[in-house]
């Protein structure tokens, strides 16, 4: 297992073979760099729960995920301890948003605000709840959306990276995490052309089928497709045209070195430009396309 220095110093390696690759998203993945790191960072520090987390297996078989079998956020979760690292992270890799970043920094130190307001309830949070708190803070929505999807982010992936084992012995086949139930983000190709899912919310990873919508669940090979971009085979997009949405793919077999799976996404962000002026819409809101 890498330590947090190891596993720093791997990101900024594989960061820069991407610049290197694909420099048309050199400055995206400069402005996300920050916030990629300090996930990693504060990851580490978020102490694992005394809460036995214990999937149903006929819920899960259900299509039923953990979040909606028990809470995953608690009150006593390091809410406020990260919320400087983050605010800094979001201020130094996005300029125009520093400003906002640090009207909230100050609100949550002063005990103005608590960020554990926004995930007392199971579900995804409340776009008209962010909405009413940016405007009694004076900051914008997507500014203080994107704090707390990567607040709530780290807080799901050491749930997830907890609870990961017993996931596995649990029936699954749902294109939505079993996890928190959010929409993936990526899609990779492993060896003997398994499809692994990736969350974009707690970034835990399952196997689904590849002829399957994850969204839609439609499996018709007349209405889901493949878009690939000349010379770069491993790297493509599935697309469904019965709900429109598409998914970020990449071929990802055993020989190849490990990827990070936001690093990666990043490193496909022209497909999201050429599928997005197709009038088809991602699964799974990233980071990047909510900005």
């Amino acid at each position: 297992m890498k330590s947090i220095d190891d596993m720093i110093t791997w990101l900024n390696d594989d960061m820069d073979r991407v610049i290197k690759q694909k420099p048309h998203v050199e400055n995206l993945l400069r402005a996300f760099k920050p916030v990629i790191l300090v996930k990693y960072r504060l990851l580490e520090k978020v102490p694992e729960k005394r809460t036995v987390f214990q999937p149903d297996k006929l819920k899960c078989e259900g299509g039923i995920p953990l979040i909606k079998q028990q809470a995953l956020f608690f009150p006593d979760d390091p809410w406020r301890d990260m919320a400087p690292a983050i605010t800094d992270a979001i201020g130094t890799g996005f300029p125009h948003l520093a400003a906002d970043m640090d009207i909230l920094s100050q609100n949550i130190a002063g005990g103005k605000l608590d960020p554990y307001d926004f995930f007392r309830s199971p579900a995804a949070l409340n776009e008209e709840k962010i909405d009413t708190g940016a405007k009694a803070l004076g900051i914008a929505p997507p500014a203080l959306k994107l704090f707390l999807h990567v607040l709530g982010g780290i807080i799901l992936a050491k749930r997830a990276q907890d609870v990961a084992g017993e996931m596995a012995t649990h029936p699954w086949n749902k294109g939505y995490c079993p996890v928190c139930g959010g929409f993936p983000k990526l899609a990779m190709i492993r060896e003997k052309g398994q499809q692994w899912l990736s969350c974009s919310q707690c970034a835990h990873q399952w196997r689904f089928p590849r002829q399957k919508c994850p969204y839609c669940e439609k499996e018709s090979p007349a209405e889901t497709n493949y878009m690939y971009i000349e010379g770069e085979r491993d790297d493509m997009a599935f697309t469904c045209e019965k709900c429109r949405r598409y998914l970020l793919t990449v071929n990802q077999p055993g020989e190849l070195r490990e990827t990070d799976p936001d690093i990666t996404a990043l490193s496909l962000a022209h497909l999201d430009l050429i599928l997005q002026d197709r009038n088809f819409l991602p699964m799974a809101e990233g980071d990047w396309t909510r900005l």
